[in-house]
């Protein structure tokens, strides 16, 4: 492997990431997904988040790819088999915008409970003020809290609801086993903790076996007077499901960053739900959050471009007969994880 690799991908988040790569490879940035599938065939790396899809057809025209790097912890955007079928480590950024997503899960919570974005749509609107008794706000302190899904955004989102607002923290995990957190008062299954639960918040990947994770069985086990938070994946949640129990007053009310297909259409039915609350797919989007994904990728190509584990692994039994593997290792300079904050 030459100092001069090439690699190739959408413009990377912040320009923490572009210096540290640029030290030592050739850095080539494409604002769109076709012009990054052209020159896929020249690239020993790929830097890679949505709406880039990394197919098997674009993996088959890549003979030097070595590492395929994901701008965050969701890799439903590459095609993980053919990845391992051709040689190629895919990695992913776990914990880097943790903060960020779990930051934003609270502040959907607030608004649904402080009916932030309607009061301010009524304040422009001139509406009065004072005291509104017939439609009194809540509180998120003291309530109990769901958390779907418990890595590194669970695991945030556990810290700041505990100790921030003093919230009785449930965690659902995906293999059932109880969870060591200080943060966390009990691990339950899934329907208990739906049953439980003032506010559930979703925070698991998008893979076959979570897909419509939150269906309508789901659904009917919380309480009307529930909220549902879901910064996760569009299709962990089923959306006609969700929208059939808002609707009917069986739920009280839903915070949403993620839709599929993405974005949703003008006249999604969800979108016409007073007790619905949305944003665009942007929970992990702060300049913190950019500077440590940026980093957290440069590193992890860095590392396999080295022949080097690359701290962000996808899938360790991958590293073993993969292209990277076969490089002859160069640790000297490598980017260390530590350099990550």
């Amino acid at each position: 492997m030459t100092e001069r690799a090439l690699v190739l991908g959408l413009p990377l988040l912040h320009q923490a990431g572009r210096d540290a790569l640029r030290a030592n490879y050739r850095l080539v940035e494409r604002d769109d997904p076709a012009q990054v599938a052209q020159g896929i065939a020249e690239a020993d790396a790929l830097y890679a988040y949505p709406p880039l899809k990394v197919t098997a057809p674009m993996i088959a025209q890549a003979p030097r790819l070595k590492v395929i790097a994901a701008a965050g912890s969701g890799v439903d955007h590459i095609d993980l088999a053919a990845a391992r079928d051709e040689g190629i480590v895919v990695t992913h950024a776990v914990g880097a915008g943790a903060l960020s997503v779990a930051e934003h899960a609270i502040g959907h919570m607030l608004c649904l409970a402080k009916r932030l974005v309607q009061l301010d749509g009524a304040v422009r609107e001139g509406a009065r003020f004072g005291v509104r008794l017939d439609n009194p706000y809540e509180e998120i302190s003291g309530r109990t809290l769901a958390i779907v899904g418990f890595g590194a955004i669970g695991r945030e989102l556990a810290r700041i609801a505990a100790r921030g607002f003093g919230m009785d923290v449930i965690a659902v995990t995906r293999d059932g086993k109880a969870v060591q957190d200080d943060n966390v008062r009990r691990t339950l299954p899934l329907h208990d903790a739906l049953a439980a639960a003032d506010i559930v918040s979703v925070h698991t990947p998008l893979t076959a076996s979570t897909r419509g994770l939150i269906g309508r069985a789901e659904l009917a086990r919380m309480k009307p007077t529930a909220w549902l938070v879901d910064t996760s994946r569009g299709g962990v949640v089923d959306a006609v499901a969700l929208h059939e129990a808002l609707a009917q007053g069986r739920l009280a009310g839903a915070a949403l960053d993620v839709f599929d297909p993405e974005p949703p259409p003008t006249d999604h039915p969800l979108l016409a739900l007073p007790n619905v609350i949305v944003s665009p797919h942007c929970a992990g989007i702060t300049r913190g959050a950019y500077r440590r994904l940026s980093l957290a990728a440069a590193a992890d190509i860095d590392h396999a471009l080295r022949g080097l584990r690359p701290p962000g692994l996808v899938a360790p039994e991958s590293w073993a007969g993969s292209r990277a593997a076969a490089l002859s290792p160069r640790p000297e300079v490598a980017i260390q994880p530590g350099e990550l904050q």
